[in-house]
């Protein structure tokens, strides 16, 4: 079975062409959801240029339209708001989140899904304020979207959304700061006030992340960190990547699973002291035997991650960078006594995809079936050498894709772009 596309739009010159929801077997992936008319630019009826601050909020207008479309293009999927078991959102401004949260309580009611909310640099819009991904089931799947466990966690008032869910077999987890009750970083994250030395600070708030928040979530789940089918990372401290991996592959015994690590500018959370913030998806215990590792040799951020597991339909793909033992991908760079001949985010993109390729074949697989390409970049200007190192056909069909902008360091010297990957595989 391929994936179905839903709502392809051709933005710029024409040659940038959108597909902003994909059904691929039980479930439907929207991606890089704006509140933009057919022609890419926000919508004026949400800019209100003649009266920009009529009530409600700007930002306001962008989520309700977003929604609005997003009910729309679920029910031409097969699926509705109902179905709804993940949201991600990306903000430039920090206050445009709670305009949107107002928005979304109305769309959604007490449906809210799980829910990972991060600041960035920029968006492809320059006058949006929101990025919206979404994951509902089908009807035709017959999964109903439960909350899983009751007051394991608790959530902040303001944004209301459920903890986590299970839906089939798959359990989904928001995006977790290392917080307590008050909603503050718990004093066990942190290290004492007037310590030098004494705890290095992102392993103490990855470890209690992982025991305070991940584990309760997957326990009240029925499930547990071998069932974790990927990982969606965000530091606000770039340098942070080898303490905070030294932790998060202890907690997993060495074998960790996809992971997607992206650096962001501090602060960059709905608490302002978190330097990390962490979502899951995972499979319930009872179905773990259909959880399949996809072997592939292809470089990563760590050499003690698997770069892929399949489970229901669904791959999960580790965080993909143009990256090999030693730093940036050789064949990526040019000369610096002459750059005019190189595009090297073309170059690393390219690199990315070819990486890609072979991990999607390894799971029985290719490039077609993409449901879900984010790709992180320090720079939006790169952007579109990006999008044309896709194959040219698949560029015709329409990719699945959000571009951000995280305006940080990633983590490789060189490095431009970082790729997240969802896809559809056969199941075993």
């Amino acid at each position: 079975m391929s994936i179905e596309r839903f709502g392809t739009r051709a933005y710029g010159h024409g040659d940038i062409r959108h597909t902003p929801f994909v059904r691929a077997g039980k479930w439907v992936f929207g991606t890089g959801l704006r509140a933009t008319a057919s022609n890419g630019l926000l919508d004026p009826a949400v800019l209100r240029q003649d009266r920009p601050l009529d009530a409600p909020p700007k930002a306001q207008r962008e989520a309700e339209a977003i929604f609005a479309a997003m009910a729309e293009s679920l029910a031409q999927a097969g699926s509705s708001m109902g179905k709804v078991v993940r949201l991600d959102q990306y903000y430039p401004d920090s206050r445009s989140v709670d305009p949107y949260h107002v928005a979304r309580k109305k769309a959604l009611g007490a449906q809210v899904a799980p829910s990972t909310s991060i600041i960035v640099s920029r968006l492809l819009n320059l006058d949006a304020a929101m990025d919206v991904q979404v994951l509902a089931v089908t009807d035709a799947s017959g999964y109903q979207v439960q909350k899983a466990g009751k007051d394991a966690l608790n959530v902040p008032a303001s944004s209301g959304y459920a903890p986590f869910v299970r839906a089939g077999d798959m359990i989904f987890v928001a995006g977790q700061l290392a917080r307590d009750a008050s909603g503050d970083l718990a004093p066990a994250a942190q290290v004492r006030v007037g310590q030098l030395w004494n705890g290095t600070r992102i392993k103490l708030e990855t470890q209690y992340l992982v025991e305070h928040r991940l584990l309760p979530a997957l326990t009240a789940a029925g499930s547990d960190l071998s069932l974790v089918l990927k990982a969606q990372v965000y530091l606000s401290h770039a340098e942070d990547l080898p303490a905070f991996w030294q932790t998060w592959s202890q907690a997993f015994g060495g074998r960790v699973p996809p992971t997607t690590v992206v650096p962001v500018k501090h602060p960059a959370f709905g608490t302002s002291a978190a330097t990390i913030e962490i979502n899951l998806v995972a499979a319930h215990a009872s179905a773990a035997k259909r959880v399949r590792d996809v072997d592939c040799d292809v470089a990563t951020i760590a050499s003690d991650m698997a770069c892929a597991r399949s489970f229901d339909g669904v791959l999960f793909v580790a965080g993909l960078m143009a990256i090999e033992e030693g730093g940036v991908t050789p064949t990526t760079g040019g000369d610096a006594s002459a750059p005019f001949f190189y595009d090297e985010p073309h170059a690393q993109m390219l690199d990315i995809l070819g990486k890609a390729r072979r991990i999607f074949a390894a799971a029985g697989s290719d490039l077609s079936q993409v449901a879900r390409a984010l790709q992180f970049h320090c720079e939006l200007a790169d952007f579109r050498s990006c999008y044309m190192a896709w194959d040219a056909n698949l560029r015709a069909e329409g990719i699945p894709f959000s571009a951000i902008e995280v305006g940080a360091d990633l983590f490789a010297p060189g490095a431009r772009v970082i790729v997240d990957l969802w896809g559809h595989a056969p199941e075993a």
